[in-house]
């Protein structure tokens, strides 16, 4: 009971983080003269604060279960660090495509062991989606590393 009433209150306090980032954001101009503004990942940032804070508060009882964090927690922890390091020392080399791939596949992989396929296909996908989002969308340069684009 005490472990939920401590994960409430930091509900509370991220929530109130997310909105004091929107109210901030909202302060910085919208629109510059390439596109999106310095107000677009503050403000966008204060919105996933704000819902990560409420589903701190709204989320029901945990299984005690799943909170056990077993002798393997930190080696993974350290691994995920490793990974996100190596993924940017590859992102000037291999590319954004490439570096993202790879990383996201890794990371799928360090989480749910035992598909890689589903690991590749995710990765692939997301990498895509996010080269469609700043390349296309944003219209912020990436890397082109190996590929060229």
């Amino acid at each position: 009971m005490r472990q939920l009433v401590s994960e409430r209150v930091a509900g509370v306090v991220v929530l109130a983080l997310g909105v004091i980032a929107c109210i901030l954001a909202r302060r910085l101009p919208s629109q510059a003269g390439f596109g999106l503004g310095p107000a677009f990942l503050p403000f966008w940032t204060g919105v996933l604060l704000g819902g990560c804070g409420l589903w701190l508060i709204a989320r029901p009882e945990r299984d005690e279960e799943a909170v056990t964090l077993g002798s393997r927690g930190p080696k993974r922890a350290s691994i995920g660090f490793l990974i996100l390091f190596l993924y940017t020392l590859a992102l000037g080399p291999a590319g954004y495509l490439l570096s993202t791939v790879g990383f996201l596949t890794v990371s799928i992989l360090l989480l749910d062991q035992g598909r890689p396929l589903r690991a590749l296909s995710l990765g692939f996908g997301a990498a895509l989606v996010l080269i469609l989002i700043f390349r296309i969308w944003l219209r912020v340069p990436l890397p082109g590393g190996l590929l060229g684009w």
